[in-house]
């Protein structure tokens, strides 16, 4: 029973969930069957250690039905049911975090049932509790529109000939949901577009912009809307003025935005600098940098208080080529802690061999990548690229020769990498190879060979297709180039 679809549910649970679906279970009101308040009374007291010797049918069956004979039938039937009472617990469960949903819920059954002095009562203390409420992002929006609709409902009911703005205040919200979702989506769309190759119909999109830039501002002002608006002009256009709009936006009215969607437009912004600096539009990175600041401060990076290693390795190579060597180093140190444990010390070692290579501390980083592990294939190819350009900066032509020779051989063997990575590290390291194999003859050549040799390497550099560490590569040429003129 191991690979049934039960064990593979609760294996995504966390204990307290599995105690709490234990409770579940247990509750006549949810649940009456014997056999299935065994059983998860059973998975319970095993979680999480679901292994053949104790998830088999005999065992199982035995622990539901101790000294009855083996039924294999009965047993399914009990897993099926177990299954549909766990998908219901989810239920239960997302719809107690339903915040303004569960209100309206009561509102619709204290109206249904005629409570109307405790509806009218309760409704108020719905409206009051989201005014406070900070965020203002698509589903307040809809939060609202379901109270304000069920506040007309209500006042149709009591039928009294007075003036309520229910009617009108259910058409603002729906409104400004829309919109916001709307230009949400059509953020997405445009990205997707792009990345998937494919093409979506959305013909009330330009109805939406249109309603937005007619009613600037009264709509400008409301946080998702304008945070959207200026979002899809920026990933729709490629001006940089649409990039620092949408910064504004999201400066001011971050706080009045969740967390999941905060995470998205930095996305969002993050992406849209590293087009411009891959178009070489270097001012960018700055913005890439500040963008990762503002993250770090918010917390936004974590996941359950833990940085990613590969965000952990993208900060620290945007400080490097700012040259902000002191921030990068404290940011080495400090966050160390914060990172997986099955990967911090390859991570920190490899990070900090890039941080010394930077300051020209080359015995240091020598020293880290031996320590360095070779099982990601993300890491085998980066060191293996900062020993090629450490061997390079110390003149070790031979080391480096080597290096390559066994890169090639890497190549060969891992078959299965990407075409455009393996392109852009098979170029790195043969240019590289004769950009040493240059400044090595440079002595022996005469001016016209050495010339010669240098047009030939620039050529190639500049037909090749991808090249890693491309701008590191073109300024030793650089330099190499004005030995060869010297």
């Amino acid at each position: 029973m191991l690979t049934h679809k039960l064990i593979s549910l609760l294996q995504s649970f966390e204990r307290r969930e599995m105690t709490r679906f234990r409770e579940f279970a247990f509750s006549p009101y949810f649940n009456k069957h014997e056999g299935v308040r065994a059983l998860v009374a059973y998975l319970s007291d095993i979680f999480p250690e679901f292994e053949d010797k104790t998830c088999g049918r005999a065992v199982i069956f035995q622990k539901i039905f101790p000294g009855k004979k083996h039924d294999q039938a009965r047993l399914a039937l009990v897993f099926t049911y177990s299954m549909r009472l766990a998908e219901h617990f989810l239920e239960v469960e997302q719809a107690d975090k339903g915040g303004g949903f569960q209100a309206t819920y009561l509102l619709q059954q204290l109206r249904t049932k005629k409570q109307l002095s405790r509806y009218k009562h309760t409704l108020g203390k719905v409206e009051a509790a989201q005014k406070k409420k900070g965020t203002r992002d698509s589903t307040w929006y809809y939060q609202q529109y379901l109270i304000a609709q069920e506040a007309d409902q209500y006042f149709n009911t009591i039928s009294e000939r007075r003036t309520d703005d229910s009617l009108q205040r259910k058409q603002y919200f729906l409104d400004r949901f829309y919109l916001a979702e709307k230009l949400r989506d059509a953020c997405e769309m445009q990205v997707r577009s792009r990345i998937l190759k494919v093409s979506y119909s959305d013909p009330l999109q330009e109805m939406a912009l249109s309603a937005v830039e007619a009613y600037q501002d009264e709509l400008g002002k409301e946080p998702a809307i304008a945070m959207y608006y200026w979002l899809y002009r920026m990933v729709s256009n490629p001006a940089p003025s649409y990039y620092f709009e949408a910064l504004h936006a999201l400066n001011q009215y971050q706080t009045a935005l969740p967390i999941i969607e905060q995470k998205a437009i930095y996305n969002y912004l993050q992406n849209y600098c590293i087009q411009k600096i891959n178009a070489g539009e270097e001012n960018f990175l700055e913005e890439v940098f500040q963008l990762y600041k503002a993250q770090l401060e918010r917390k936004l990076l974590l996941e359950k208080g833990l940085l990613s290693e590969w965000h952990y390795k993208n900060i620290v190579t945007t400080g490097i080529r700012l040259r902000d060597m002191d921030w990068v180093r404290e940011f080495i140190e400090s966050y160390r802690k914060k990172l997986p444990e099955e990967a911090r010390e390859n991570a920190y070692r490899f990070n900090l061999a890039s941080y010394f290579y930077a300051t020209q501390q080359y015995d240091e980083v020598l020293r880290l990548l031996t320590q360095v592990e070779y099982r990601d294939l993300r890491y085998s190819l980066g060191a293996k690229a900062l020993l090629l350009r450490t061997y390079y900066d110390l003149d070790e032509y031979e080391a480096l020769s080597s290096l390559t020779d066994s890169f090639k051989q890497y190549l060969h063997r891992n078959q299965l990498m990407a075409d455009v990575r393996r392109e852009g590290y098979y170029n790195l390291f043969k240019f590289t190879r004769r950009a040493a194999n240059l400044r090595a003859n440079i002595a022996y050549y005469s001016k016209d060979k050495r010339r010669k040799e240098l047009l030939k390497l620039q050529r190639g550099i500049d037909k090749a297709g991808a090249v890693f560490n491309k701008s590191w590569l073109l300024e030793k040429v650089e330099i190499l180039a004005a030995r060869v003129e010297g």
